[in-house]
């Protein structure tokens, strides 16, 4: 037997501490300026971080400096990403010292859930925006207060019956009804503010009998059949009114000229959408309304 050996003796293959601290300086050789770089951060973050004991980078003993590994480059996004998922300080660092992995992805699927709720609704405003100046697009086409026929896109509509249509013949009268349907479309929820406006309906046209039958919103969001629901024609008579033509009744009945002498079928109420209002260099008031009724032309079921 040789000399040291000792038949059945296990190897000591564990680390000392010294070994370990070596790894360690090892795996820590990025400065906070070079960690930071990586990471498109600042020193002041990596120091709150630090603070917080979300992101712990090694200290050397002799001079105080930080050192970062590699490997915490990940762990740094991954904390931004959950920053920008609106966790809070607290709520990251239970996730990263003491939550169980359910816990974990409970609170990121309610981080996602927020997340889509708001990106629904930033596409309803940009859905809004995109209609409105769809609208407003061909205003300058046209002559106002003539008539004309043309395709329109898929619109969703949703709607508040006026309560006292009889008197319902100008906004001052359905003010109350108005501000039910704001109520109803209000910036968190799914109904659309813009672009609005209200309906006549089409035998009280016929009848020269102009008032209200409820307050309108638009969009191009899908319509759910709940609260909302499809225009039900992409044909339309359309016609752009502003404040040059005082008469708008007179519009009204060209409007139902145009549709008796080209034999059309009307299939909706009257539209007519307050788009924008604009004040002029002099202060003068100007504004915009387009109005149409659907005629039949593929309907939509």
């Amino acid at each position: 037997m040789e000399k040291g050996h000792i038949t059945g003796e296990r190897k000591d293959t564990s680390l000392k501490i010294d070994d370990r601290n070596f790894l360690k300086e090892q795996e820590y050789v990025l400065s906070v300026g070079q960690f930071a770089k990586l990471c498109g951060t600042t020193r002041d973050t990596l120091r709150f971080y630090y603070e917080q004991n979300i992101i712990t980078p090694m200290v050397d003993p002799g001079n105080g400096y930080h050192y970062y590994s590699p490997s915490q480059i990940s762990s740094f996004f991954f904390i931004n990403t959950m920053r920008q998922a609106g966790c809070s300080i607290k709520e990251i660092g239970d996730i990263i010292h003491n939550s169980r992995r359910d816990k974990i992805e409970r609170l990121v699927n309610s981080k996602i859930l927020d997340m889509q709720q708001e990106l629904y609704l930033i596409n309803k405003k940009i859905s809004a925006l995109h209609l409105g100046m769809w609208i407003l697009g061909k205003f300058e086409q046209k002559k106002t207060g003539t008539p004309f026929l043309d395709d329109i896109p898929d619109i969703s509509v949703s709607r508040t019956p006026v309560t006292n249509k009889e008197n319902a013949h100008h906004t001052a009268d359905i003010a109350s009804d108005i501000s039910n349907h704001l109520s109803k479309a209000s910036p968190n929820k799914s109904l659309s503010t813009f672009p609005a406006g209200v309906t006549i309906a089409y035998e009280d046209l016929l009848k020269k009998k102009y008032v209200y039958n409820s307050i309108i919103s638009l969009s191009f969001l899908p319509a759910d059949n709940i609260d909302t629901f499809w225009l039900p024609s992409n044909t339309a008579v359309c016609c752009y009114q502003d404040s040059s033509s005082h008469d708008i009744e007179k519009t009204y009945q060209k409007m139902l000229s145009f549709i008796k002498r080209n034999h059309l079928h009307a299939c909706s109420d009257l539209y007519a959408i307050s788009l924008i209002n604009l004040y002029g260099n002099e202060k003068e008031h100007t504004y915009f309304k387009y109005l149409f009724i659907c005629v039949d032309n593929n309907p939509k079921i």
